[in-house]
């Protein structure tokens, strides 16, 4: 983390502590006034305080599953949020029954939160167990006692420059072998006229087909 995001979150923690002491002050003195037990006035800001800190974190692990999944949590955090933000500026305002009942209000409300971010959550476990799966079977397969096949040496490359080298075939011309060249010839593709001197590529490719020398006819 760099230096001034360490310093940005020191000062947001601080702001955080400062505001939760002096709000929990407050629905502290709240609930005395409700004729709460005092013994367990203590508990009380921290179901009002905690349940927006929760749902907020609800809020934020859902964020990728976009808003139709973080508004439930969001709603959540906004209602609690604004009673605690009533009874914080406007406490003689706020019905005795009202903050009796806040705390058996936010049990089947934090269950429900918990419930909704499995639920949400649940398709990412389940392809990662089948990403799981699928990676053992092919550990398993590639495991096999199936025999390795026979290693084959790899094939030798002729240099790139051979043909450059390599001596090229001599020609041997009879007098005869012009007409069956010429037939060949265009047998194979060639262009060859009926007379005159035959191509020497024509002659090259002849003694090629027929291992480097002309055959008399």
């Amino acid at each position: 983390m760099h230096k001034t995001d360490r310093a940005a979150a020191s000062v947001v923690a601080g702001i955080a502590a400062g505001a939760f002491t002096l709000s929990y002050e407050a629905l502290r003195s709240v609930y005395l006034g409700s004729d709460g037990n005092h013994s367990l006035s203590p508990i009380y800001p921290l179901i009002v305080e905690g349940f927006v800190t929760v749902a907020v974190w609800v809020a934020y692990r859902l964020r990728d599953f976009g808003w139709k999944a973080t508004a439930y949590p969001w709603t959540l955090a906004a209602l609690f949020f604004a009673y605690s933000l009533w009874s914080n500026s406007l406490p003689e305002t706020v019905p005795g029954p009202v903050i009796r009942g806040v705390p058996s209000l936010a049990v089947p409300l934090a269950v429900h939160l918990f419930t909704h971010l499995l639920k949400k959550r649940e398709p990412v476990r389940v392809e990662l167990v089948e990403l799981v799966e699928l990676v053992a079977e092919a550990d398993e397969e590639s495991l096999s006692d199936e025999p390795w096949p026979a290693w084959e040496p790899p094939a030798v490359q002729a240099p790139i420059f051979a043909a450059s080298v390599v001596k090229a075939s001599s020609v041997t011309m009879a007098t005869d072998s012009s007409a069956v060249i010429r037939a060949w010839a265009r047998q194979n593709g060639h262009t060859v006229k009926d007379t005159g001197r035959i191509p020497d590529s024509v002659l090259k490719a002849y003694a090629k087909a027929h291992g480097g020398e002309l055959v008399g006819a």
